[in-house]
């Protein structure tokens, strides 16, 4: 298979494509899986870790046994922005538990938030309390997704 990601050859594509699917195999079974032996396939993913291609790795858990799983795609208007609002907004929507994605995004509206709560009630409660009092929003749009899909973690490699 060849790529086009710089700096990456096959056995790198190999090791990222196994490990979106299941981060926490261990090197030895990574390593039998890509036909490598242990140390250069420990070597190759601390390497790609190094590089910024492997971020981290995480448990993926599941929403509504969290209480999670009202989940509302929220998309956002400000009335005015300048950088400082923009920190400002960046940096309020961070410490909000609810909100669990936020994108700058162009077209209609300046940023969509993915909030995921345990109820419509919870929804309104975080309307009213936390994205109602920040001062800039001119509009907010929800979206209440009623069914998941399809659902990736990665990317296809």
């Amino acid at each position: 298979m060849e790529t086009v990601i710089h700096d990456l050859d096959d056995i790198d594509i190999q090791i990222l494509r196994y490990l979106q699917e299941n981060s926490r195999l261990t090197t030895k079974e990574l390593a039998m899986k890509i036909h490598l032996s242990i140390t250069p396939t420990y070597e190759r993913q601390r390497r790609l870790e190094r590089m910024g291609y492997i971020k981290g790795y995480v448990a993926v858990l599941d929403a509504n046994k969290m209480e999670r799983g009202f989940m509302v795609f929220c998309n956002v208007s400000m009335k005015q922005i300048n950088k400082q609002i923009a920190n400002s907004f960046q940096e309020t929507v961070g410490s909000w538990n609810e909100v669990t994605e936020c994108y700058n995004i162009s077209g209609d509206g300046d940023y969509l938030l993915k909030v995921c709560v345990s109820s419509m009630q919870k929804y309104q409660q975080f309307i009213l309390d936390k994205l109602g009092d920040f001062p800039y929003i001119s509009q907010v749009r929800s979206f209440f997704v009623m069914d998941t899909l399809k659902l990736m973690y990665g990317f296809p490699l």
